[in-house]
């Protein structure tokens, strides 16, 4: 009697075992004969939750074109997380897989594109958890756009009636650059308070904008009232120019570095008195070896120079950090011919009033009314003053 007790015991757990099986198992059971007769309906063999996408937020635009997707981890009641690597995958609008990239640490859980995606283009992405030849549930797909105008390091320089990009950044100038320093994929530095470029507008601007990206503002560079910018009529002493338009960032001679002021003549100054116009000075707060965006507008008898933060590698353009403003009279401001520069040239009081020295200058853009400048990456506030006439 007590063997067939022991017999029949055995028996009964090898039954329950056999029934229950291993509850611990991390991956869904499968069969020898068909490798996915077990695997769950969505394909996936193990039992872990779909990863979390996290960055972008779904429908994002992008601020670039190389975006770093972020998930969060895959939860398995059985299975160690850290032992998980995960694959992403990418397709463009189309459908089309452009991305598929296995064994991304489970640490990290992010894959940062290396090459540039297109402009102003759709992309979805999603991600799933993996172990060996094991793999879990896929996560949503997710939206994300790129940026909207093109990279500005490929944009190429070029000139027309109305407007004019010179890139800098591709280590050349379509001006006429005197003591400058060009390095590819940096900017235009100007070596000296003589440096300068000069761009020979096709047509005269009563109107419009003057911008560029620019590094190095130091507000204790060289020089007395050195210029960041000017414009003028011909080729003359810019100081008694009929039409000087200048922003000067004064230097360390100056007796209160760091001022910025701006002078316009709106014609003969010699003949027509009343036509010389200074702004009221102010110190920015500028900060030595960091981008910033400055932007020059002009129209309707008035003037604004405006100073923003930037990211010098995507062009972003972010808080304002200065601005300068002012009128000039009911006067038309019309230089024929009309000559913009970077710096300014040496006048009657010679270098040390001529170009705000050492700082780099890339991503100019000089354009009139109706333009609008080339890889603007955030709002930039609009002129509140109305353009006169056609502009040209």
């Amino acid at each position: 009697m007590k063997k067939w007790f022991l017999f029949g015991l055995a028996a009964t757990m090898a039954i329950a075992v056999a029934c229950g099986g291993d509850a611990r198992t991390p991956v869904s059971p499968s069969s020898t004969a068909a490798a996915s007769a077990g695997a769950a309906s969505d394909g996936s063999t193990l039992k872990v939750t779909a990863p979390t996408p996290q960055s972008p937020a779904d429908g994002t635009r992008l601020p670039d074109f190389k975006p770093t997707l972020v998930f969060g981890a895959s939860i398995g009641k059985y299975v160690d997380a850290g032992t998980l690597t995960y694959r992403l995958r990418t397709v463009d609008a189309a459908g089309t897989e452009v991305v598929n990239v296995s064994g991304i640490s489970g640490a990290a859980r992010q894959y940062a594109f290396t090459a540039d995606l297109a402009v102003n283009a759709t992309y979805r992405w999603q991600v799933r958890a993996e172990s060996g030849s094991h793999v879990g549930p896929w996560s949503n797909l997710i939206s994300f756009i790129t940026a909207d105008k093109p990279k500005l390091e490929t944009l190429k320089s070029y000139q027309t009636a109305t407007e004019l990009w010179d890139n800098l950044a591709d280590g050349k100038t379509i001006g006429v650059a005197t003591g400058m320093d060009f390095t590819k994929d940096v900017g235009a530095r100007t070596i000296s308070n003589e440096s300068n470029i000069r761009y020979d507008l096709l047509q005269t601007m009563n109107a419009g904008e003057f911008s560029f990206y620019v590094f190095n503002l130091n507000p204790l560079s060289t020089g007395d009232k050195t210029k960041l910018m000017s414009m003028a009529e011909g080729l003359g002493d810019i100081t008694t120019n009929d039409y000087r338009f200048t922003v000067e960032k004064r230097g360390s001679s100056y007796t209160k570095p760091g001022q910025v002021r701006i002078r316009v003549i709106a014609g003969d100054s010699d003949e027509h008195a009343g036509r010389i116009f200074d702004s009221a000075s102010q110190v920015p707060p500028l900060v030595k070896a960091v981008w910033y965006f400055v932007r020059l507008t002009w129209g309707g008898s008035r003037v604004k120079w405006q100073v923003f933060a930037a990211d010098g590698t995507t062009g972003v353009i972010g808080s304002k950090v200065a601005e300068v403003n002012m009128g000039y009279g009911s006067f038309t401001y019309k230089p024929v011919p009309h000559m913009a520069y970077v710096g300014a040239p040496v006048g009657r009081a010679g270098p040390n009033d001529a170009s705000v020295s050492n700082m780099t200058v890339k991503f100019l853009w000089i354009g009139g009314p109706g333009t609008k400048r080339p890889g603007t990456f955030a709002p930039l506030p609009m002129l509140d003053f109305g353009f006169e006439g056609p502009g040209f």
